[in-house]
């Protein structure tokens, strides 16, 4: 088999292993429903009724949308006192926060299936260039 046919095929069995991760394995949907009920333990803790937080499902995404009423102090807070945008994005795996009654001012996170792929094809092509660094390139027999 030649070298880049043996390397196509790694870069294929990652992304496979990967989606199946993200996708029957449902690890994708566990991490976001997992970030949906932190998001929302933080907005509990400020004791506000009426505002709710959820995260986006289709594609899977770690944008969290705010629906409800809020003024602007309860939304942005002042100064030190983050609101409950700033207590949402403070959530650790929280990518975006925005209000669904706000225009949309930046682009979405990517979807959590493009960032696992991303990451996993990485992570290959450093491993395998550590491995040819390593271990792949042709000794030196001489001085000359």
């Amino acid at each position: 088999m030649p070298p880049l046919a043996k390397v196509l095929a790694g870069l294929v069995a990652v992304l496979a292993a990967s989606w199946a991760w993200h996708g029957p394995m449902r690890r994708g949907e566990a991490y976001v429903g997992r970030l949906e009920r932190e998001a929302r333990a933080a907005v509990a803790a400020t004791g506000m009724t009426g505002v709710e937080v959820t995260l986006d499902r289709s594609p899977l995404a770690r944008n969290a949308t705010f629906t409800g009423t809020a003024n602007e102090f309860q939304r942005r807070g002042l100064l030190d006192e983050p609101g409950l945008t700033g207590r949402v994005a403070a959530v650790p795996g929280i990518a975006r926060v925005r209000w669904a009654d706000e225009p949309v001012r930046e682009r979405a996170a990517l979807p959590l299936l493009a960032e696992t792929a991303f990451l996993a094809t990485l992570a290959y092509l450093i491993g395998l260039a550590l491995g040819w660094l390593l271990w792949g390139r042709p000794r030196r027999t001489g001085f000359a």
